[in-house]
């Protein structure tokens, strides 16, 4: 098979890229391992993802797709007090709590109609030129361009001679939740702990996502406090055994090199205390296609230093601002020296 851009892997910024591409006129291949299966984790979407989403033409596919508005978020950081910070002020509205396979198919069933071919269920092992050699569906496919969209693998990039540069490592214990009636607080909960953090959020379909952040080596998915009150007031039931994932920060030494450039995770890894992961993904899945469409990739290396540098300086204030255990090692490796801003988590969403 041959196009004029491939894309190795899936994901919102694959899809984005993919959709302004096919767009544009241009022959456009994604190979993705997945199927299009299971439950994913990264299933908050911020008021400020409005805009990216109007112009890639799904804003008004949220609510007929059956997408649960989020109004807002809460958290339990720096004291014990409960904070609220509602999207009421926000000029985009609310936010929205996805259920993130059927986010994503839309994203792709949108990119196939413009143009882009889909090949599922096959994996990018080789990359010679301008040849990636594959297994699954296909055994090779010949591109003018790549794109680099295997996740935190950077599988493309490595094999080009780009390294990974890992900032701060942390995982994540994820499950997912069922119950017989819907949560009726809709809104997200961070809640800090001693060794780490816990986050939920409602889903679609009366079910609940739930993760705790921490450092290895991985601890028992146990929730505690406001979060444990919040499964047990629902009679959420776990839907199956709790997985680990990657939830660290890590970039890429460099964003682009001689016909290929990496997006989404695989070119840089946010925290998710950040929430703005799927926005980062699909801004700069669409920042990667008009870079392929100028022919220069100048604008999207200085988007992504600055999405990088912005990131880190907000991680850093978001950590400080919890100050109730001095000598645990989990904030004590984050907490910088001084510290000027002390932000509540999801206050700039």
């Amino acid at each position: 098979m041959k196009c004029d851009v491939a894309i190795a892997g899936g994901g919102p910024a694959a899809a984005a890229a993919a959709l302004q591409l096919a767009r544009a006129g241009v022959h456009t291949i994604v190979i993705e391992r997945g199927d299009d299966r299971g439950d994913k984790p990264g299933e908050s979407l911020s008021p400020d993802a409005k805009p990216l989403l109007q112009r890639l033409g799904v804003w008004e596919d949220l609510e007929r797709d059956g997408h649960l508005p989020c109004p807002g978020n809460r958290s339990v950081w720096g004291s014990d007090r409960v904070e609220e910070q509602p999207f009421v002020f926000s000029p985009y509205g609310h936010g929205w709590h996805l259920d993130r396979r059927r986010f994503e198919q839309r994203l792709n069933e949108r990119a196939c109609e413009a143009g882009a071919t889909r090949i599922v269920e096959t994996s990018v092992v080789g990359i010679d030129g301008n040849r990636l050699t594959c297994r699954g569906a296909v055994d090779a496919i010949e591109a003018k361009f790549v794109i680099d969209a295997t996740g935190r693998a950077s599988r493309i990039a490595r094999l080009l001679g780009a390294r990974r540069k890992i900032d701060d490592p942390l995982l994540a214990v994820v499950a997912f939740f069922d119950a017989d009636e819907g949560d009726r607080d809709s809104t997200t909960l961070v809640e800090a702990t001693e060794s780490g953090w816990w986050y939920s959020a409602p889903l679609p379909a009366n079910r609940l996502a739930a993760m705790f952040i921490t450092e290895g080596p991985a601890p028992a998915f146990a929730p505690s406090g406001r979060t444990r009150e919040r499964i047990e007031r629902h009679g959420y039931r776990m839907a199956a055994a709790p997985r680990i994932v990657d939830a660290g920060s890590a970039r890429l030494d460099r964003f682009a090199g001689d016909g290929w450039l990496a997006i989404g995770d695989a070119a840089l890894a946010l925290d998710p205390l950040s929430s703005h992961g799927i926005a980062a993904a699909l801004h700069g899945g669409m920042l990667a296609a008009e870079a392929i469409l100028s022919g220069n990739a100048g604008r999207y290396i200085s988007a992504m230093e600055a999405m990088w540098t912005g990131y880190v300086t907000m991680r850093r204030a978001y950590y400080a601002a919890e100050m109730r255990w001095p000598n645990a090692s989990f904030w004590r490796r984050r907490r910088p020296v001084s510290a000027a801003r002390h932000a509540k988590p999801w206050s700039l969403a």
